[in-house]
């Protein structure tokens, strides 16, 4: 673990990172890349201790979207998940009775006579979708539980409803109380997750009774939460009592204060106990949907894509789950380390998917620069066959300023494909026929990438570029805890100032498997900053 919080400045304290990750697939073990595009958010003020208590939100507007410039660091509450309002990178998808459902009693309620609500309001009787009486389970199907206000992946959506929208009583001292989601009902699907309260249905039983006293400071077990200052990577194993089946939308949830969720399988007898971050939770068992950031969401739109009806992955029953995680708390109080993750059962599995990786083994073992160098680490990835990329993000730490992936095909200029500036937020980019991406933009270091169906043919080859600035300059701009010379060589590790990464993941239909290998100097849009 490493304590910084005494080298923090005045500013910093109120200064975090949001929940990022690595992304995945059937084969790797980092989270889902058919997730919801997350936001480049400015600094936001902190909310109020009530508010706090609850896991109220802030709202704040999308950098990418409105052209605002994005923040040099984000805010503490960013960093445990007080922001539950991240925006929808594509239209809201949804079907025509979403705004025009059914009332609780079963009659219907014209859309124009309902009072109008944004996602993520407080839900009134008169707005409840459906009946919040005794509810345990996320219901599915095409009702919002807020049926005056659009479908939102993370606000409004009746896969992932909200703890905080349906349980008065859902309120902790914990930051993040706004990422609590229902369970999906039994038989049409599961939820894995680490709690507090216990193993298998530990958690569910007690909380949808009302039962808050697990979250009580004197009955929380050892190694749960985070104290103010302190970095760590960490893996708990946790036995769940679950169908088996084939799923494929998915919506992933954590408290935050983390740099990644990654989820694998497990065998291990060592299980609801924190333990160190061993390449167990990394690279053993078969992969689960984990998370980049606290909301993650697959599909994004209400409806599933046209082209991905019949995509599949698979969870066996009864499973050990390892939870991989990297938790940074700049905050001035504890965090709790809790996730949820819904996985619904597809009907049409038909072609099941597997992932692309970009992890070159020679990075655990080299440096990436020495103090007050700037420098690219360029990789490139060629599959053996035709795929189609359902969707992919890049993780690096605070040095990295610019991490461009592009397709470099034969006879044409390269097309880039996922760009992003913004370290502490770093988004996961769906390719499909409904999210419209946000467009990369190099004057104001705006995120973005392509949009709509991206296939790979056979002779073309995925790059992907980290721009590395380990400078003062880039340490003043990230509000680092460390210079560059006081941390000496940079060096491969799951730490946000002392250590870097360059990894690509993507999620893929078709052939993959081919490792990343290092390249030549990349082009110039890729060293922007």
């Amino acid at each position: 673990m490493m304590t910084i919080r005494k080298k923090l400045s005045g500013r910093l304290l109120g200064i975090g990172l949001v929940a990022c990750g690595a992304c995945g697939s059937s084969t790797s073990n980092a989270p889902d890349t058919g997730s919801a595009v997350p936001s480049a958010e400015p600094s936001v003020a902190a909310p109020t201790a009530e508010q706090a208590a609850a896991g109220a939100s802030a709202t704040v507007p999308h950098a990418a979207a409105t052209n605002a410039s994005v923040s040099t660091a984000p805010s503490a509450m960013q960093m445990i998940g007080a922001t539950g309002t991240p925006p929808t990178a594509a239209p809201a998808t949804m079907p025509a009775t979403a705004m025009a459902t059914a009332t609780t009693d079963g009659s219907a309620t014209p859309a124009a006579s309902l009072p109008t609500a944004k996602a993520g309001d407080p839900i009134t009787k008169d707005c409840q979708g459906f009946s919040f009486e005794k509810i345990q389970y996320s219901p599915g199907g095409e009702v919002l539980p807020n049926k005056c206000a659009p479908f939102h992946a993370t606000l409004n959506n009746p896969y992932a409803v909200r703890c905080v929208d349906v349980w008065p009583w859902f309120k902790t001292q914990y930051l993040g109380d706004a990422f609590c989601i229902l369970p999906p009902e039994p038989g049409k699907g599961v939820q894995l997750g680490h709690h507090v309260q216990g193993e298998y249905d530990a958690w569910l039983k007690a909380v949808s009774q009302g039962d808050m006293s697990g979250y009580e400071p004197a009955n929380i077990p050892q190694g749960w939460t985070v104290p103010p200052g302190a970095e760590e990577e960490r893996n708990i194993t946790i036995r769940h009592m679950n169908e088996g089946g084939k799923y494929w939308r998915t919506a992933s949830r954590m408290r935050g204060g983390s740099h990644h969720m990654i989820n694998s399988t497990s065998d291990s007898t060592n299980t609801f106990v924190w333990g160190p971050g061993s390449p167990d939770g990394l690279f053993g068992g078969t992969g689960v949907p984990g998370s980049q950031r606290q909301d993650d969401n697959s599909p994004q739109a209400f409806q599933i894509p046209e082209e991905d009806v019949g995509l599949y992955r698979e969870l066996p029953a009864n499973v050990g789950v390892t939870f991989n995680m990297h938790h940074f708390n700049a905050t001035d109080m504890p965090i709790l380390k809790e996730a949820w993750v819904n996985m619904w059962w597809t009907e049409n599995a038909t072609r099941k998917t597997s992932g692309i990786g970009g992890l070159a083994v020679e990075q655990a073992l080299s440096v990436f620069a020495q103090p007050g160098e700037t420098v690219d680490f360029h990789y490139a990835i060629a599959p053996p066959g035709p795929l189609r990329v359902l969707g992919m993000f890049g993780h690096r730490h605070a040095w990295t300023t610019n991490f461009s992936a592009w397709i470099e095909r034969q006879g044409k200029p390269p097309e880039v494909v996922y760009q992003s500036f913004d370290w502490f937020d770093e988004p996961t980019y769906q390719y499909n026929s409904q999210v419209k991406n946000p467009t990369p933009a190099h004057a104001n270091r705006s995120d973005g990438g392509f949009s709509g169906i991206l296939k790979i043919e056979a002779g073309d080859q995925i790059h992907f570029n980290c721009h590395i600035e380990y400078t003062d300059a880039r340490a003043k701009e990230v509000n680092s805890p460390v210079k560059p010379a006081e941390n000496g060589p940079l060096r491969f590790a799951n730490q946000a100032f002392t250590a870097e990464m360059c990894i690509l993941w993507g999620g893929v239909e078709g052939m993959s498997g081919t490792a990343a290998r290092q390249a030549s100097a990349p082009p110039d849009f890729a060293k922007a900053h």
